[in-house]
């Protein structure tokens, strides 16, 4: 029996999972990318107006290129808000995944109504008032992406009631930006 075909298989298996892993692994792989956080820190003051600092970022860019979590520093450009706020942002093809992380997602304090709910398959916002800090968390899902943001605002100029109102705004339109931003890498 000739060595031939047996090599002619063993060269058709090789390229066949060569080509695959390309596909699902390597630079062929339709991985849904989200923004960095440096893209991020670039586009959100055109979102809330003020000085943004990103002070953490997990995990890596050589990790994935799918799932962010990004936390920064904040000032507003009046100078009468500051706090953080921490940012998480993923893409995935699974849609009934995506909706349930935004669905299931701790949302504490009041519920609050998001005008821009409509856009999204799923939406959660909700706020807290604890002493001096106002806290606001937004959870939304498209049939591509998840996000969920969570600002934590102070002022001491304001009265409680605006600087809640405030991060809720904020919050909401941090979330709308992250969701349409593409990644520039």
């Amino acid at each position: 029996m000739s060595k031939r075909p047996l090599a002619i298989l063993a060269g058709v298996v090789f390229v066949s999972v060569g080509s695959l892993g390309l596909w699902r692994w390597g630079p062929l792989a339709g991985d849904q990318v989200v923004p960095s956080c440096n893209d991020l820190a670039e586009a959100l003051p055109s979102a809330v107006e003020g000085s943004w600092t990103l002070t953490r970022t997990e995990p890596t860019r050589e990790v994935t290129r799918s799932l962010v979590r990004c936390e920064f520093g904040f000032r507003s450009a009046d100078q009468a808000y500051w706090g953080t706020v921490v940012l998480d942002l993923s893409a995935g093809d699974d849609e009934a995944a995506l909706r349930k992380k935004a669905t299931d997602g701790p949302c504490y304090g009041e519920v609050v109504p998001n005008p821009s709910g409509a856009r999204y398959k799923v939406t959660r916002a909700c706020s807290q008032k604890i002493n001096d800090k106002a806290f606001a968390g937004v959870f939304v899902a498209s049939d591509e992406r998840y996000a969920h943001t969570l600002a934590e605002f102070s002022s001491s100029s304001r009265p409680p009631e605006q600087v809640v109102a405030y991060a809720n705004s904020s919050a909401q339109r941090i979330i709308d930006r992250a969701m349409a931003l593409k990644a520039s890498d």
